[in-house]
């Protein structure tokens, strides 16, 4: 008895895994790649953020970047909130710098962190270009 006990979940399991593979879910994954591909053609908020902060000469706050962005591509939804979320992302992974003025909070890029690198081995070609 113990024995078909044992063997009764194995079987159910790979039942389990046969009907979910058969299921509309598998479809789901076709799709999903063709949406990457489109996905793909259209730069990401966290790009379009970093692109946005590495022009601007002066600390943005998120409103502002949100602001620019909504005018930049009118054909996406861009949620304030959802900027400021993502900016503090950036921030948290080192790509973006916060500052604070007064209560407001401001954010450039970090171009200093990576090319601060760069630029002790090899200041010559930043010079003369």
């Amino acid at each position: 008895a113990v024995k078909t006990a044992a063997a009764k979940p194995a079987a159910a399991k790979s039942t389990a895994s046969k009907t979910a593979a058969a299921k509309p879910g598998t479809k789901s994954v076709a799709a999903e790649s063709g949406a990457a591909k489109t996905a793909a053609a259209k730069p990401t908020l966290v790009e379009l953020i970093r692109e946005h902060l590495g022009r601007q000469s002066e600390p943005r706050s998120s409103a502002e970047v949100a602001t620019a962005l909504a005018q930049a591509h009118p054909e996406r939804e861009i949620k304030p909130k959802v900027v400021r979320t993502t900016v503090e992302g950036l921030v948290a992974k080192g790509q973006v710098q916060r500052s604070k003025q007064g209560s407001s909070v401001f954010y450039t890029t970090s171009k200093a962190a990576p090319a601060d690198a760069t630029a002790e081995q090899a200041p010559a070609p930043q010079t003369t270009a």
